[in-house]
């Protein structure tokens, strides 16, 4: 059974910190700023000092895990403004920059030592980047605030000393969607962010009300999880047992909100779905309606909890309900992997921790209903996550279970199900002009009825536009980067 953190025991206090906020809880702020730094060469000293500035001196700004975890408390229970955030992060680039060449070679994860540049993941050529973020950037700072215009003050305080040593390649600012019943959503328009790994008691509590769970006989999906999900020993101290990091994802995902909507609306048509059926159509390809009601649970939307609603799992042999190639299906299996594999408790070992927030300004209503004022591009996810292994967890989640393709680092966990990942699942172009390439998948007409499924395609509509893998370090390590 796993055994959660109590966040009111003073016995887990060395554990949070050593390590960096964000990784084990969210911080929780509804505006952020990606700041991607590219050092210049011959500033190593200046670099190590500015690291070790954000945790130490008058100007520190980094929050250990435990810090974080105050601000939470004290903001749920007594409103009180918990500032700014931030937490930094250095690529395998970064580390060849401040100790030398290949000191990547420390780490063991093979993903994170080669680049999201050079993973197989059926990614756009880097070529297409965001300029900013097709550079081989050293470190990525997430500042986070709740209020806007104290983030953007703080941006200019903090970019300004960076500025000595290094260029600010490129500045990725995040704001908060929410519907309106104050649920945070994506950019087109479904609750995001609902399941995750949960490694607090107190989360666990949370869970439960929730989902209505009265004991263990209730229990159809459970989210806990050890905090070695998402935390590895930082290899520049083999030998402090409090000095966790964790790998870093970071992608900007573009979405074209109105492609997809008239898209949408295209599949409900062709599966003959009217009235208020149509929105069926959507909610197969994300696994959940638009208020997140799970579609394996209900046909039509309105769910109680339909916002935090997590409690379920999946009929293992057909997809006349949630199609395998739904969205939450597709990255989050539950019960369905393939025979033999270790089912649910085998697809949990490579989930992560998902910290993604949307970015881009909309003048529309996500939810209005209308598609011709949507918006085609400038819009979308900045995707990001913590675990334990980049290639066993974030690349084999894209690679194998939303790509539906082989995967060359490991031969585990794969699932063959019908179709790729209806949203972030990318196939490969079969001509240098293609810019949508489409997903093959079955649909059911009526809901839970496998005799009225056919087979539809759907195209991309959300694309990379840049990214890179990194490593949190550990608080020692910041505090101690000076003398490694």
């Amino acid at each position: 059974m796993t055994v959660l953190l109590d966040p009111q025991s003073l016995a887990i206090r060395p554990l949070l910190d050593g390590i960096q906020g964000n990784i084990l809880k969210s911080h929780g702020r509804h505006h952020t700023a990606n700041i991607f730094i590219r050092c210049y060469d011959g500033q190593q000293t200046s670099a190590k000092a500015w690291l070790k500035s954000l945790v130490e001196g008058e100007d520190a700004i980094i929050q250990s895990g435990y810090a974080q975890l105050r601000t939470n408390v004290l903001w749920k229970e007594e409103r009180v403004d918990t500032g700014l955030f931030a937490c930094i992060h250095i690529s395998a680039a970064g580390y060849d920059y401040l100790f030398g060449s290949n000191k990547r070679a420390l780490f063991d994860d093979v993903a994170f030592q080669n680049g999201m540049k050079q993973s197989p993941l059926n990614d756009p050529a880097p070529e297409t980047w965001d300029s900013g973020l097709a550079v081989d950037n050293h470190f990525m700072l997430l500042l986070a605030h709740a209020n806007p215009e104290s983030l953007t003050e703080s941006i200019h305080t903090i970019v300004q000393p960076i500025e000595s040593f290094a260029e600010i390649t490129a500045l990725e600012k995040g704001d908060a969607l929410l519907n309106k019943e104050k649920a945070g959503i994506e950019h087109f328009g479904y609750v995001d962010g609902i399941s995750q790994p949960l490694f607090f008691t107190d989360e666990w509590e949370t869970y439960v009300k929730n989902n209505n769970i009265k004991d263990e006989a209730d229990i159809r999906f459970d989210p806990r999880a050890a905090k070695e999900l998402v935390l590895v020993q930082d290899p520049f101290l083999p030998n402090d047992s409090n000095a966790l990091g964790s790998y870093f994802v970071f992608r900007k995902l573009e979405q074209n909100v109105k492609g997809f909507k008239l898209a949408e609306e295209n599949l409900a048509a062709e599966l003959g779905l009217e009235g208020e059926d149509k929105e069926r159509a959507g909610a197969m390809l994300v696994g959940r309606f638009e208020d997140g009601t799970p579609v394996e649970l209900s046909d039509e939307a309105g769910l109680i909890n339909s916002a935090v609603l997590n409690n379920f799992d999946y009929n293992l042999i057909e997809g006349s309900k949630c199609p395998f190639h739904g969205h939450i299906r597709k990255t989050n299996p539950r019960s369905s992997m393939p025979a033999g594999s270790g089912g649910m408790e085998e697809a949990k070992k490579h989930s992560m921790a998902r910290r993604g927030i949307p970015f881009g300004k909309r003048t529309d209503d996500p939810n209005d209903g209308h598609i011709s004022n949507k918006p085609e591009g400038c819009v979308g996810l900045l995707f990001m996550s913590y675990q334990n292994s980049i290639t066993t967890q974030f690349e084999l989640i894209q690679s194998q279970w939303a790509n539906n393709q082989r995967f060359p680092h490991t031969t585990s966990g794969h699932i063959n199900h019908d179709g790729i990942d209806s949203i972030i699942g990318q196939a490969l172009a079969q001509s240098p002009d293609e810019q949508n390439p489409r997903g093959d998948g079955a649909y059911a007409a009526e809901w839970g009825n496998s005799l009225t499924q056919q087979r539809a395609s759907f195209a991309q509509f959300v694309h990379l536009k840049g990214g890179e893998y990194f490593f949190a370090p550990s608080m020692s390590f910041l505090k101690r980067i000076d003398k490694l």
